[in-house]
């Protein structure tokens, strides 16, 4: 259920699922490399895995970054999906730690798809 859009940030919820979506900032005169380093510094600390994948499908390449916690939310998963000199940042939470493929699955289904404007806009084939 889409809860809606605060700050730039959309939020949808499920039974204990959560997912964040919010586009980042342009970046002019840097290349991947210096983006995620840029993003790594700006995440919580002590990540349980980071992923880096190349793209495809006008995606240019993913990186995420996951964490377990404690508590009620499971662990969260911090995904960016870029596309030329912008990303997308996607954040799922779960309750369940079992419920990681979800989240993956979802993360890697952003796609692109241009507008008459020329403007990029993401979608997904995330399974429900």
């Amino acid at each position: 259920m889409r809860e809606g859009v605060t700050d730039g940030v959309t939020t949808w919820r499920a039974p204990g699922r959560t997912l964040r979506v919010v586009s980042g900032s342009p970046w002019r005169c840097a290349d991947g490399a210096d983006i995620i380093a840029s993003l790594d510094a700006d995440l919580p600390p002590n990540p349980t895995a980071k992923i880096g994948e190349s793209g495809r499908d006008g995606i240019g390449h993913r990186a995420a970054w996951l964490y377990r916690h404690d508590g009620d939310v499971r662990f969260s998963l911090y995904g960016y999906t870029f596309v030329d000199t912008t990303y997308l940042e996607t954040v799922f939470s779960s309750a369940d730690t079992a419920d990681l493929g979800w989240a993956l699955d979802a993360w890697r289904s952003v796609t692109v798809r241009r507008q008459r404007s020329g403007q990029v806009a993401a979608g997904s084939r995330a399974p429900r």
